[in-house]
């Protein structure tokens, strides 16, 4: 009995991406896009490669990729609770995470390869080309939230300081994290530290001049942002 040959095709290996997301927010991002009735996409494997990941997040960020409709999802995925990436006092690499495929639990989308009907000149609509297109869609349903928590509050001559209870190895100065959920909402956003103690770290704060010393036990201080991909083959 022979056996048989790979088929010459006209497949071609693609990638969509990097895109950087910073998963401590909820939101859709929008890696390409591609119209129905031109080609089709097949995606092979969707992944996070964390650019900056600092601190343990106390709730994890949820993931899909999807074609541009939510739940038809391409892959999936709840990151990792404490993901690696070099910081300045750190000696390690960067890590990456791998999307779960969604074809192992339910159908696992392709983008493209639908006909779509062109507008109709007799009716009055202009002929063209393809009437729609499907994206390919990165979407963040669950923010990750920082394990790491605030006491206190305090801003002098712009400078910010936060409180918690023991800073961490990777709280030094130079790396950017996000505080968040601080009541004064001023003190949130992506921060560079400028110095720390054994229980503060403090940074500029363009937004706030002065505030008297609070006690503020919503913040959360952390980061977790990666340059998301997914590849496949376009025929």
């Amino acid at each position: 009995m022979s056996v048989p040959k790979p088929t010459p095709n006209n497949l071609t290996l693609v990638r969509f991406g990097p895109l950087s997301v910073d998963f401590t927010k909820t939101g859709t991002y929008t890696l390409g896009a591609i119209n129905y009735d031109e080609n089709t996409f097949i995606p092979t494997s969707s992944f996070i490669v964390y650019t900056n990941a600092l601190g343990t997040n106390g709730t994890p960020a949820v993931v899909a990729i999807d074609n541009g409709t939510t739940g038809e999802n391409i892959a999936t995925g709840t990151l990792i609770a404490t993901p690696v990436s070099t910081s300045p006092n750190a000696t390690g690499n960067l890590s990456q995470q791998a999307l779960t495929a969604q074809a192992a639990s339910g159908n696992g989308y392709v983008l493209g390869n639908i006909p779509v009907a062109n507008p109709n000149p007799a009716s009055g609509s202009a002929a063209g080309g393809a009437a729609s297109a499907q994206s390919v869609r990165v979407n963040v349903t669950t923010a990750a939230i920082p394990a790491l928590q605030s006491s206190n509050r305090v801003t002098a001559n712009n400078i910010s300081t936060i409180t918690v209870s023991s800073v961490p190895s990777w709280l030094v100065a130079g790396v950017q994290v996000n505080v968040l959920g601080i009541t004064t909402a001023a003190y949130n956003g992506l921060v560079t530290v400028l110095s720390k103690t054994s229980t503060t770290f403090s940074y500029y704060n363009p937004s706030l001049t002065t505030e008297a010393s609070t006690p503020d036990t919503a913040g959360r201080i952390g980061s977790i942002t990666g340059d998301v991909y997914v590849v496949g083959f376009l025929q």
